[in-house]
């Protein structure tokens, strides 16, 4: 997963990070306005992206860069003002979100909580995006990442919660322990898709 911008909520998210200004070792110092800095990211091969750039405008523009490079992609975008949500829209995003309605503090408390009480859990972080925390069924246990069905079935996995530890953006690789429970970022309507298969799980609980 790719990330444009720099910010308090981008930092809480796990994914390559694209800005002049990012720190840490998965991120990338460049203009994510700039095409090759982009493909040099991996973008023609990435799945989804978020955007959440200092200003609308060049959250726009982004937008439209990324949609260009790679017409497949899922383009989640975080815009400051009410007006240009159309307008994101517009440029070939999928999701757009309000920044003022974020709720990053739960977001954070909710990942980093020691235990996660209920079987399913749920973050409403706006009207768009909800996270999904689900617990990992049986079947999956021991197995790696790409050697499952999830991300077919439900999509990418954003992070791991296993135990008192969070693991942001796990790797195709992870190996998939009892207990984990895996978190997913997705759009409103796509919670009553995979209700069905929410179902099929809580039914194998035991």
């Amino acid at each position: 997963m790719l990330i444009c911008g720099y910010n308090s909520i981008t930092k809480l998210l796990g994914g390559k990070i694209i800005d002049e200004n990012a720190e840490g070792k998965n991120s990338i110092k460049g203009n994510p306005a700039d095409p090759q800095i982009l493909i040099k990211a991996g973008i023609k091969k990435e799945d989804t992206i978020i955007i959440a750039m200092d200003s609308d405008e060049k959250n726009i523009y982004v937008t439209l860069l990324a949609r260009e490079l790679n017409p497949k992609i899922k383009i989640a975008v975080v815009v400051k003002k009410k007006e240009s949500v159309s307008k994101v829209y517009g440029a070939g995003a999928d999701y757009v979100v309000l920044e003022s309605e974020i709720v990053g503090k739960e977001i954070l408390r909710y990942l980093l909580a020691p235990k996660v009480a209920s079987f399913i859990e749920r973050v409403i972080v706006s009207e768009e995006l909800q996270l999904i925390g689900l617990k990992l069924p049986k079947v999956y246990v021991g197995k790696k990442i790409k050697d499952t069905d999830i991300r077919k079935k439900i999509g990418l996995i954003i992070a791991i919660k296993r135990g008192n530890d969070l693991i942001k953006n796990p790797a195709p690789d992870t190996i998939l322990n009892e207990g984990d429970i895996l978190i997913f970022l997705l759009q409103g309507k796509e919670i009553n898709k995979i209700r069905g298969i929410m179902g099929q799980w809580i039914l194998q609980k035991g």
